[in-house]
């Protein structure tokens, strides 16, 4: 390598964006167009094809010579996920889904915080969600930074995958997207990634991520939130977790429980979330004396019935209690 090259290399490091794609011919054209736009001069961008019968092929053959492609039997997202960033060479590396876009100057935001900052692995902003055809519904919540501990305390995932930039160094040292997962292995990844290496948050609007309908369907979440559990099993089985972490296991996995209640009752599922919040209190009764467990269990108990809104008035008027005394 040439002293221009090197430099070169320093000044604009190879940043790898994995693109996998199934059946989503009718929105891929916005998310390749809007890596092509992207102003940072050292992008590689993968894309695979993960056994489409739509027209996903013919989009890509308009692309030849302009984005890196290929079509192969079906095999997941998460696997080709993987596949993508074993044969990358980006020290930087991000995933696209193929109905999500970059916003203009993302990767070039992105660096240069990583740049910036060195102690960081992973930097995150925010993302715009949209509706189905594209339209605007709003922007992620804007935050003041990023709390590892909370991350895992809370059991509520603050980090939009499209706005998440890693060093190669963080996959190296954490290991690739666990398959498992079929929901949640980004959140699963940030999990793991966290315990050695920094997560930080930087106030970029730098994506857009599509919502579909049908994540929200009983079927959907009767298999979203079992994979909480097994991910909150398996994060507290790693023998580095945060020793202040692990002594407030049980009210993560609490936490844990609740949150996949409120996914139990965006499919309808009643019942499901009940169940949840159950577990919760079995894990860590102490729940019943803080309020805004207790408001978790109302909800997941009673959903957005009387009950519900009974408990939640409860809830605000022990806040206000607490605040004055």
């Amino acid at each position: 390598m040439s002293n221009t090259e090197q430099a070169r290399g320093e000044e604009y490091p190879l940043v790898t964006i994995v693109t996998p794609t199934y059946n989503q011919s009718a929105f891929l054209r916005d998310t390749l167009d809007s890596v092509l736009a992207q102003d940072y001069p050292s992008i590689e961008h993968i894309v695979i094809d993960d056994g489409s019968t739509d027209d996903t092929r013919k989009v890509l053959e308009e692309y030849t010579g302009r984005v890196e492609w290929e079509s192969q039997p079906n095999m997941g997202q998460t696997p080709t996920i993987n596949k993508g960033w074993q044969r990358s060479k980006g020290e930087i590396l991000t995933w696209l889904n193929s109905d999500d876009t970059l916003l203009p100057g993302a990767v070039t935001k992105a660096v240069e915080y990583l740049k910036s900052h060195p102690d960081c692995g992973i930097v995150f902003g925010d993302t715009l969600f949209t509706e189905p055809d594209g339209s605007p519904i709003e922007r992620s919540k804007a935050r003041e930074g990023f709390d590892y501990r909370e991350f895992v305390l809370v059991c509520e995932n603050p980090i939009p995958q499209p706005s998440a930039f890693i060093r190669r160094a963080v996959v190296d040292d954490t290991g690739l997207l666990d398959p498992h997962y079929y929901y949640f292995m980004d959140w699963d990844f940030f999990l793991r990634a966290g315990v050695r290496h920094k997560i930080e948050y930087t106030p970029e609007l730098l994506s857009t991520y599509r919502l579909h309908p049908e994540s929200k369907t009983v079927a959907q979440a009767a298999r979203a939130a079992p994979e909480l559990e097994v991910m909150y099993r398996n994060y507290f089985a790693l023998p580095d977790v945060p020793a202040d972490i692990r002594r407030e296991q049980s009210r993560a996995t609490a936490n844990m429980y609740f949150t996949s209640g409120g996914y139990y009752i965006k499919g309808g599922d009643r019942a499901g979330a009940a169940r949840a919040a159950l577990r919760a209190l079995r894990a860590h009764p102490g729940a019943l004396l803080d309020p805004g467990m207790m408001h978790k269990f109302l909800y997941c108990l009673s959903g957005e019935r009387r009950a519900y809104r009974e408990g939640r008035e409860l809830y605000r008027r022990t806040r206000s209690a607490l605040r004055r005394a």
